[in-house]
């Protein structure tokens, strides 16, 4: 058993701040390929996917944004209707010296929806988990053999409380039940085997679905696959993983100038640390610089993981030549006053950016969420 990592999810981070393309490949069923997200192509051994609304093409997206390198690549490589069985037949073919992505340096692997349904291999549960387990681990052994490092996925959540009538008899365990509980289970007994990173996104989507203020419908249409949202979703979910700059937050939390991932920042001298504390700012800048162009003062990637919406609050000085204003993914919000309400922000990843404006102020002192 291969235990020793070849890259972790840091060295991609690094590489692609190098501006090298560092590719990395999501390996699964219909539910990675992006089926029925808008304009969605299924997707061809070893052809490069086209699908722009699949969650690798959206993480891809974001990743590029964040690191300024428009070289990375996340590859597709989601088949619908497939299984670990299958998957396990058609590495060469995918990965190997005439795919499009025989260049991929890490590949996370998904399935274990599809598996629970093939009654060639999987008569019940023991099974079921034998097998699956068996079939998850040749592909990471795949993997260390081409030098390539494998991480895990659990499954996207679905809606299948119990087994749809038409199929009580010829697949009696096609619940979401079966899936998290023998499928998921292996992927984590595995990540601890082999000392591999996992994505839990069975949690994330889980806790998608039932907090989020999306409706299902919107969400899961089919009850099986992510539509458009929920993939935008997910890639965030990927993205709060591979990018260590990302402040995940739950609840009450306070981002300003002594938060340790903030990004595009002021200089260091131009800071503000006051002996009596008038607020809960205990950094803040307040400074004048000499010229009135508009400057990026904070940049910061959240990620909200609470059970509700978070209200989204900016605070800035009292003076009437402060122009600041913030970008919430791209969006602009005045900040009307010393403390301005700017959204209520759902389960998801955001990007939050303040300026200066057309003003000589630099005057800033953070956000908080709660």
């Amino acid at each position: 058993m291969h235990t020793k990592k070849i890259h972790t999810f840091n060295d991609a981070w690094m590489e692609w701040l190098q501006g090298n393309k560092f590719p990395i490949a999501f390996f699964g069923d219909s539910t990675v390929d992006g089926a029925i997200t808008t304009d969605w192509v299924p997707n061809t051994l070893g052809v490069d996917s086209t699908s722009p609304n699949a969650f690798s093409k959206k993480l891809e997206e974001l990743l590029r944004q964040a690191t300024k390198n428009e070289t990375l690549r996340i590859y597709n490589a989601g088949f619908s209707g497939q299984i670990a069985s299958w998957a396990v037949t058609v590495l060469e073919e995918q990965f190997g010296g005439a795919s499009a992505y025989s260049d991929v340096r890490m590949i996370g692997i998904g399935f274990g929806i599809n598996d629970r349904n093939d009654p060639l291999y999987y008569a019940n549960e023991k099974a079921y988990r034998i097998g699956f387990k068996g079939f998850i681990e040749q592909i990471v052994e795949w993997c260390y053999s081409k030098n390539i490092q494998p991480f895990l996925l659990t499954t996207q959540a679905v809606i299948e409380p119990g087994v749809q009538t038409e199929y009580i008899y010829d697949y009696p365990m096609r619940t979401s039940e079966h899936i998290e509980c023998i499928a998921n289970e292996v992927k984590r007994e595995l990540a601890a085997e082999y000392g591999l990173q996992i994505v839990d996104m069975n949690a994330y989507t889980e806790q998608f679905l039932q907090y989020s203020s999306i409706s299902a419908q919107h969400i899961i249409p089919d009850r099986l696959h992510f539509g458009d949202m929920g993939h935008l979703y997910e890639a965030g979910v990927l993205f709060s993983h591979l990018s260590p700059r990302t402040i995940t937050v739950d609840g009450y939390t306070k981002i300003d100038y002594s938060s340790q991932k903030i990004k595009d920042s002021v200089p260091e001298d131009w800071l503000t640390m006051p002996e009596v504390l008038k607020d809960s700012f205990k950094v803040y800048v307040d400074y004048t610089k000499a010229d009135s162009t508009d400057m990026i003062i904070l940049s910061a990637w959240v990620f909200v993981n609470a059970k509700r919406k978070l209200t989204l609050r900016a605070y800035k000085g009292e003076s009437e030549s402060s122009h600041t204003y913030v970008k919430i993914n791209g969006v602009i919000k005045s900040l009307t006053s010393a403390e301005t309400i700017i959204d209520q922000l759902d389960l998801g990843l955001y990007n939050l950016e303040v300026f200066t404006g057309a003003s000589s102020k630099v005057d800033f002192k953070g956000f908080i969420l709660e």
